[in-house]
Parts: C-alpha cells; sequence; structure tokens
C-alpha cells in the first residue's frame, strides 16, 4: 500500500508541475500557441548580394626569385544588397589579401587585390584565395599563377 501512495504522490506532483497559473489566476496547462504581443516584430531575412569578378584567375607569367608581384581583380556588385566581403583567406604564407572594406552597394565596384611573395619559391606556382561574403554560396576561389625562375638562373 505505501508503493501505492508513493506512486499517487509522484503523479499528482508531476501533474501539479506541469499546469500554469493564468492571468485571472485560473490553473490550466501551457498554452501551445504563441503570444506575438510581446514579440519584436522582425523583418524578413535580407536576400544575399552577388558578386561578380573581372576573372577568376591570374598569370603573372615568369617572375625572378624574390620578387612581390600583385595583381587586383576588379569586384562588382550586380545586385540589389549591398554586397560585404567579409574576409579572404590565402592558400600559402607567400600571398597577402587587400580588399574593399566597405560595403558595395548594387551596381558598384570593389577589389580584392592578392600579393605574391616569391622569395624561397620556383618553378610554376598556382595558388588561392578564397574570397568570403554575404552571397550564397559565401565563398569564392580566385587562383593565380606564375612561373619562378630561381635567382641563380638569372
Amino acid at each position: 500500500m505505501p508503493m501505492r501512495k508513493l506512486i499517487a504522490g509522484v503523479v499528482i506532483g508531476m501533474w501539479i508541475s506541469c499546469t500554469s497559473v493564468t492571468k485571472e489566476g485560473e490553473k490550466g496547462f501551457p498554452s501551445t500557441s504563441k503570444d506575438t504581443s510581446s514579440q519584436a516584430a522582425t523583418s524578413p531575412a535580407e536576400p544575399p548580394a552577388k558578386i561578380r569578378f573581372d576573372k577568376m584567375e591570374h598569370n603573372f607569367g615568369k617572375i625572378r626569385e624574390g620578387e612581390k608581384v600583385s595583381y587586383r581583380f576588379k569586384v562588382t556588385n550586380p545586385g540589389t544588397v549591398p554586397l560585404r566581403i567579409t574576409d579572404v583567406k590565402p592558400s600559402c604564407g607567400c600571398t597577402a589579401p587587400a580588399w574593399t572594406k566597405e560595403p558595395i552597394p548594387p551596381g558598384g565596384e570593389g577589389f580584392v587585390e592578392v600579393i605574391f611573395d616569391s622569395q624561397g619559391r620556383s618553378g610554376e606556382q598556382i595558388k588561392t584565395v578564397t574570397v568570403f561574403a554575404n552571397t550564397d554560396p559565401p565563398s569564392h576561389m580566385l587562383r593565380f599563377r606564375g612561373e619562378v625562375i630561381p635567382a641563380n638562373k638569372q
């Protein structure tokens, strides 16, 4: 018999904990509907921006070892919302990126620049930079190449 009282007490305790007190002080079950009166008005998510590059790959041609070369990829925003380039990640420590930090308005232009340091490199080099932006997809890969002529063969 004590076991029945224990089980009954647990069941009653669970039932009480599942009920809530309404504004009028009445007992009731928690509401499953959303109360939108206290929620902040939210606007629909901004659509993704669009991005266009003048080209996806640049060839530096022959480069002397130790030479630093750079190329500026032209970026345009053919979309209807501002384009934000959030980061540019090079594939190698030999490359330093620079880019337009301000939002690029619809119809506007910006840039992604790659600076390649050929020091300690030789032969055919193919490198990439990944551009991250508020686009769909969020990443875009640019490539550059060049043939580094060793310093002792100049």
